[in-house]
Formats: structure tokens, C-alpha cells, sequence
């Protein structure tokens, strides 16, 4: 099992994020790095494979049109 280990994120690791993000976009990686990761975790406790759970049609990061 992959562990992160945040002694990990020296800061040669802040400074070569800061040459391609600001500080409020590493914070918006940060967070959904995350909520991402915390997902996973509830879907491997609950034993769930690929297109095992209903979606809502449509569903996603994409805007909703009206219809």
C-alpha cells in the first residue's frame, strides 16, 4: 500500500511547483488531490469495480445544460 509521507514535499518540491502554479492553484491541486484520494478509499472499502454504481446520466465535472 502506497503511503504519502509529507516529510516527503521538501521545498526543491514547493519551489518546482511554484514554477508552473500559484499558490492558489497548488491549493486547488492539493484539495482535490484529496477529495480524489478519499474517494478511492471509500470505493475500495466498499469493494466496488468499474461501472458497478448507478451514475446519474450526464453526471461529471462538465456543466449542465438546461433542458
Amino acid at each position: 500500500m502506497l503511503v504519502w509521507h509529507p516529510e516527503g514535499a521538501d521545498d526543491a518540491v514547493w519551489t518546482a511547483l511554484g514554477e508552473h502554479f500559484s499558490a492558489a492553484q497548488i491549493v486547488e491541486l492539493g484539495s482535490f488531490i484529496a477529495l480524489t484520494f478519499g474517494q478511492q478509499r471509500v470505493i475500495k472499502t466498499w469493494h466496488v469495480g468499474h461501472n458497478e454504481l448507478p451514475g446519474e446520466p450526464g453526471g461529471g465535472l462538465t456543466a449542465r445544460t438546461a433542458r
